[in-house]
């Protein structure tokens, strides 16, 4: 299930989320920046997909990158951040048409 939170409509729940040696390691081989994942975790107008225990949080971070966050659910609203990676040009427009841009 795919879901679009914006701040003008409804809040983003609330979540923890928690950064293992292994998600630092994970990021690392993606090339990706820690700080990239966590201001997507924390946009407004995000897409996110949950089907239990994962969750999938597609944004953008500061610079306009689009990025993908991989996360496992470890309790009621804790996540393990998984991995991350950038999102390509079809992907983008998919999230583009989600959102009815």
């Amino acid at each position: 299930m795919s879901q679009l939170f914006d701040d003008a409509a409804e809040p983003a729940p609330y979540e923890a989320y928690i950064f293992t040696d292994e998600t630092y390691d994970n990021l690392l081989t993606a090339r990706m920046s820690p700080l990239s994942v966590m201001e997507v975790l924390h946009a407004h107008g995000v897409v996110r997909r949950h089907t239990e225990p994962a969750l999938q949080i597609a944004g953008q971070d500061r610079k306009g990158d689009w990025l993908v966050v991989a996360l496992i659910e470890d309790s009621d609203d804790v996540y393990i951040v998984v991995s991350a990676r950038y999102l390509d040009v079809e992907e983008v427009e998919a999230i583009a048409r989600i959102k009815g841009d």
